[in-house]
C-alpha cells in the first residue's frame, strides 16, 4: 500500500513538472496569442489603408 501511495505521488509530481516545463517553453508569441480573444482587433493581421493584409510597409 505504501508503494502505491509513493507511486501515485511520484506520478503527480512528474505530471506537475511536465506542465511547468510546457509553460516555460512557450515563447512571447504563444503567450500573446493565448491572451487575446478572437474578436480582439489586435488578434487580426494588420491592414493597410485599403484594407489588405499589410507587412507594415507604406502603400
Amino acid at each position: 500500500m505504501a508503494k502505491q501511495q509513493i507511486s501515485e505521488q511520484q506520478q503527480m509530481t512528474e505530471r506537475a513538472q511536465r506542465e511547468q516545463d510546457a509553460e516555460r517553453k512557450q515563447d512571447f508569441g504563444d503567450q500573446a496569442a493565448s491572451a487575446r480573444l478572437p474578436d480582439d482587433p489586435k488578434a487580426a493581421a494588420p491592414r493597410d489603408a485599403i484594407g489588405r493584409p499589410s507587412t507594415g510597409e507604406p502603400v
